[in-house]
């Protein structure tokens, strides 16, 4: 009954329900995605980089950077009884409209079994990779991908060339991500690479078959172990920082809507909440109907925001793998579903902040006086003391804020800071606003009556409109922080961009490039040549592991002068 008496208000004022409800979806959904996309991001990076669930422990490679590797040195260590090597070619093609793809060329039947031919058989059953492997071919790449590429199941790509990829065949729940695998001899032909390898991963196998392999190694290769690369969680952390930094803001300004809300709600139903006492209902029956209601929105709320959180995750994982893939060359998984376990961090946080929000309206609530006499009174008492509480707490928050920013050595720490200064300052803002409003009150003649009312009035409306405005301010700095986040991402990897690509003409060669100054002044005056050298070293690191160091020639130009005297310091 008491239940009931306390939805019947949400029946005539339906808004202020669809107000509490997409405040908490709000706060759950965008959190719930970033967390989805950085749990998967996580998990993909502690798999290591796989191929059809297999994945390698090492790479041979070219020892001349950014060279490819001699079929035949595959061959002939294949035919020394190295069952564990399979050659990886990855080309970029020119779709017929012009877009780039990355294709990655394999030999499945080279693949470990209890890797890709199992895989295999259990996508097409007992013809395993007989598709794949021989004529006409397939092309397989995870549903997501094939998506964002806007390619249908069964159809031939047009090349820029005049070629035409082979079938396009969609394989789930096998890992592929931002990858498309293509048989290694098919893109050979495609992509006039005859003879040339990208690599040659190494399969766990026992140490003695290792050290053999070493032993036999072609000079013009290199053992690199998975373990001697770049880590990936590290490459990305910048981003995935991002991303945790962006979910986190959604989420604060979703619970002070949320708040906002519930005290809007519990100050509309005074009269409903005094008559109920009146009624001889307890403050403790009283306290469970509205407990039992914030977990009713809670429910809802949050079964909604984690199926749009989790939808959110699913739209953006491809564009996310496809931006770590062409910046940092780190290829994670496109699952068909996603845990629900990454869904429950989210909804506690909800739960948790949503009984914080509700302890001082609801205590208000039921410790009002239950004569109207004294309620006018009563409740400017309560405002005061509710701004007093958050001024202390805002103060509070900004003196962590001010230890943060002087102590701070991470940038976890950083971001704690950042958010201590966020909500310090918006808890600050209401008393602030006061005593504003106040001040000019007094400097107001008193002869000027119109403008006395205007400040008075704007002082009394404090009271109700003070968590609205505090959530206003969250969510301009909100949005004001994710643009400016964005933008300097944007602009600092343009600026990486114009270092990396910073000519419009590049040539290769495994000689040094004699005469090729002569021959462009002859053929093209006013070409300049800038030659650039690229060494990967391997040095002990402070811990003692191999870390692997890249180092590249700088000419002293325009474009470079930021980053040389950056070195320089």
């Amino acid at each position: 009954m008491i239940f009931s008496a306390l939805l019947s208000h949400y029946r005539r004022h339906p808004v202020q329900a669809l107000f509490l409800l997409l405040s908490i979806v709000m706060a759950n959904a965008l959190l719930v995605g970033t967390q989805l996309i950085n749990a998967q991001s996580r998990a993909s990076y502690a798999d290591g980089e796989q191929v059809l669930t297999a994945g390698p422990i090492a790479y041979l490679r070219s020892r001349e950077s950014n060279m490819p590797v001699n079929e035949s040195d595959y061959v002939q260590l294949r035919r020394q009884g190295f069952d564990m090597l399979a050659p990886v070619l990855r080309r970029l093609v020119l779709t017929g409209e012009g877009d780039p793809v990355e294709l990655l060329g394999i030999d499945a039947l080279a693949f470990p079994r209890q890797g890709a031919q199992t895989q295999g058989d259990a996508v097409y059953g007992s013809q395993g990779f007989a598709g794949f492997s021989f004529a006409p071919y397939e092309v397989w790449g995870s549903p997501g991908r094939l998506e964002q590429l806007g390619w249908l199941p069964g159809e031939r790509v047009p090349l820029r060339s005049g070629e035409q990829l082979p079938l396009v065949r969609a394989v789930p729940d096998a890992g592929l991500g931002h990858r498309l695998l293509v048989d290694i001899g098919v893109l050979q032909e495609l992509t006039d690479s005859r003879g040339q390898l990208s690599s040659i991963m190494v399969f766990e196998e026992d140490p003695a078959a290792t050290g053999s392999l070493l032993a036999a190694l072609p000079a013009g290769l290199v053992y690199t172990a998975v373990e001697q690369g770049p880590d990936p969680a590290e490459l990305t952390r910048s981003f995935h920082l991002n991303l945790a930094a962006m979910g986190l803001l959604s989420f604060v300004v979703g619970i002070f809507l949320a708040y906002n809300a519930l005290s809007f709600s519990y100050t509309d139903r005074h009269e409903l909440l005094r008559k109920l006492r009146l009624a001889g209902v307890t403050r403790p029956q009283l306290r469970g109907a509205l407990l039992l209601e914030l977990a009713l929105y809670l429910g809802v709320g949050g079964m909604v925001g984690a199926w749009l959180g989790a939808r959110l995750a699913a739209s953006l994982l491809p564009g996310v793998g496809q931006t770590l893939a062409q910046l940092y060359g780190v290829y994670i998984a496109y699952p068909d579903s996603f845990s629900l376990a990454g869904m429950l961090m989210p909804l506690l946080m909800t739960a948790i902040a949503a009984a914080l929000c509700i302890m001082v309206p609801m205590r208000q609530s039921l410790q009002a006086p239950l004569l109207e006499r004294g309620t006018s009174g009563w409740q400017g008492q309560a405002v005061l003391r509710r701004d007093r509480l958050m001024l202390l707490a805002g103060l509070v928050l900004l003196l962590l804020a001010a230890v943060a920013s002087v102590q701070a050595t991470t940038t976890w720490t950083a971001l704690a800071g950042m958010a201590c200064l966020l909500l310090g300052a918006a808890l600050c803002l209401p008393l602030v606003l006061r005593a504003i409003l106040t001040l000019l009150m007094r400097l107001v003649p008193s002869q000027n009556a119109r403008a006395g009312w205007l400040l008075a009035d704007s002082r009394w409306l404090l009271g109700p409109a003070s968590l609205a405005l505090m959530a206003m301010t969250l969510a301009l700095v909100a949005n004001s922080g994710l643009n400016t986040m964005i933008s300097s991402f944007r602009q600092a990897t343009d600026d990486w961009l114009n270092q990396r690509l910073a000519a419009q003409l590049y040539f290769r060669s495994a000689e040094a490039p004699r005469g090729l100054q002569e021959w462009l002044d002859q053929q093209a005056p006013g070409v300049a040549l800038s030659e650039r050298y690229r060494v990967m070293l391997e040095r002990p690191d402070p811990e003692g592991k191999t870390a692997q160091v890249e180092l590249v020639s700088l000419q002293a130009e325009a474009q470079f002068a930021a980053t040389i005297d950056l070195i320089r310091t």
